[in-house]
């Protein structure tokens, strides 16, 4: 028999794949342009654009969970977060809970709107980074074999021990934060003076966060163990819980939806996306709550439980940062080179009102932009990847920069196949997903981070495998000496 003929159908299953992804990436292109030439021609109102745009978020998420192995690719996890945080209120226009999508007002006292033309680029830049992203994954996609954990099994005694010994004093750590908040005036000092609160604590307790989070996330891409996993899964969130109290779901939600990404790979069969998603809106749900409560707005406790509706659409709010991009181009995009420099920094300087200068980080210029006062009580606007690529080349910057961050995505697809290489990815991917109410080069900061964190767990590992060697060698030496005694 040919040892050949076993794998030409697998090859001939991508070649047929190749054609077919060119077809499909060809034709969502040539819907946005069309959809385009009709709205400078006049004849696609804002309003039949901005449903069209919805359409082709969902469109997109949906062919990422076909396409990919039922979502087994960071991709689709991006897709669904843009989607939710990008287009969360288009897609409640769609569904009668919004009256004006473009509209902004978030932080802004008196709401204002955007011209036709720059509602139209709006709508079009959310829909060439979606397709952008999208086609490079979709063009090299292939299907990964769960990673072996053959070469990891030694680190797991090691990492649990490091897991448990940190957990009380990680759950030490955010109880005090919550603590120290709840009795400065709430959620919103932390971004007044985070640098405060930062020092409420310890120095040795602060860094124990450089352990701890990469010992879980080790232990969960390493584990194979179904019960030891689902045990310090629930012992981490628990920990969470001060954090979650205090409206500050982001980090959580975010960590949840990498760990669904991490057990799918591991796994070959069905994806629970459902209880993932119900999981993750959950605590989303709960912190945005606590967020109505501790604010005191308007807002009810009964408009969340009853209206998931309006949830989706105040989680779509990141799209105010992309309009205000579009609309102030010109006074924004001179310091789209510095947003990017002090993004480096995000991973190791405390963000708070004493850190803002003119020009530092979007997500402050758009917030003093749109109201002073509310910036200096600490509230804001996040930020949106969205409109750092705009600011950096325009529809131009955003096709490129696009396709880029899909090549990105691609390859933390193809490190997943390495059990070592997918922890890595593990540790970034929560800001990576966060990115359309992000900021673009968080990730990159947290990786040098991380690199701090996994040259502390190597230091560790090192010291570990010494202290079993110190404690075999003197059994070793006495077996040794009676040798030589009876000799």
């Amino acid at each position: 028999m040919n040892p050949l003929a076993p794998g030409f159908p697998q090859r001939m299953k991508v070649f047929l794949a190749t054609p077919a992804a060119a077809v499909e990436v060809a034709a969502l292109f040539a819907g946005v342009a069309i959809a385009s030439l009709a709205f400078i021609l006049g004849g696609l109102t804002i309003s039949q654009a901005e449903v069209l745009t919805a359409l082709l978020l969902v469109t997109l998420v949906v062919l990422a969970w076909k396409r990919f192995d039922q979502g087994r690719h960071p991709c689709f996890l991006f897709l669904s977060t843009l989607l939710l945080l990008q287009g969360g209120r288009l897609l409640t226009y769609c569904l009668g809970g919004e009256a004006d999508p473009l509209r902004i007002r978030g932080v802004s006292p008196y709401p204002f709107d955007l011209t036709r033309d720059q509602a139209g680029t709006v709508l079009l830049c959310l829909a060439l980074s979606a397709i952008c992203i999208y086609a490079p994954c979709r063009w090299n996609y292939r299907r990964l074999a769960p990673p072996s954990d053959v070469p990891v099994r030694p680190y797991l005694l090691y990492l649990y021990l490091l897991f448990c010994g940190t957990l009380p004093i990680q759950l030490y750590k955010n109880y005090e934060y919550y603590q120290y908040i709840q009795g400065h005036g709430g959620y919103l000092h932390f971004w007044v003076n985070h640098g405060d609160i930062a020092a409420s604590v310890p120095l040795f307790v602060r860094a124990i966060i450089l352990i701890s989070l990469p010992a879980f996330v080790a232990i969960f891409v390493f584990e194979k163990r179904k019960k030891y996993l689902y045990l310090a899964t629930a012992a981490y969130l628990l920990t969470s819980i001060p954090t979650l109290l205090l409206g500050m779901r982001g980090g959580v939600f975010a960590m949840v939806l990498t760990l669904w990404y991490v057990a799918a790979v591991k796994s070959t069969g069905r994806s629970r996306v459902l209880a993932v998603a119900a999981l993750a809106f959950a605590l989303l749900l709960v912190g945005d709550v606590v967020q109505t409560l501790r604010e005191d707005t308007d807002t009810t406790l009964s408009d969340y439980v009853f209206a998931p509706v309006e949830f989706v659409r105040l989680q779509g709010n990141s799209l105010d940062v992309t309009s205000v991009a579009v609309k102030y181009k010109d006074l924004l995009a001179p310091h789209a080179p510095a947003y990017l420099w002090n993004e480096l920094q995000g991973a190791f300087v405390p963000r708070d009102l004493s850190d803002y200068a003119p020009g530092k980080l979007l997500g402050y210029d758009v917030t003093v932009l749109l109201n002073p006062a509310a910036f200096s009580s600490g509230l804001g606007t996040a930020g949106s990847y969205l409109a750092e690529l705009y600011l950096l080349g325009g529809l131009g910057g955003v096709v490129l920069l696009s396709l880029l961050l899909g090549g990105g995505l691609h390859l933390l697809h193809s490190l997943s196949r390495n059990a070592l290489s997918l922890f890595v990815v593990a540790l970034i991917l929560p800001l990576v997903i966060l990115m359309p109410r992000g900021q673009l080069l968080d990730w990159l900061s947290e990786l040098f981070r991380s690199a701090i964190s996994i040259a502390i767990l190597i230091f560790g590992w090192v010291l570990w495998l010494t202290l079993i060697w110190l404690r075999r060698t003197p059994r070793a030496a006495a077996g040794l000496d009676s040798g030589a005694s009876h000799a």
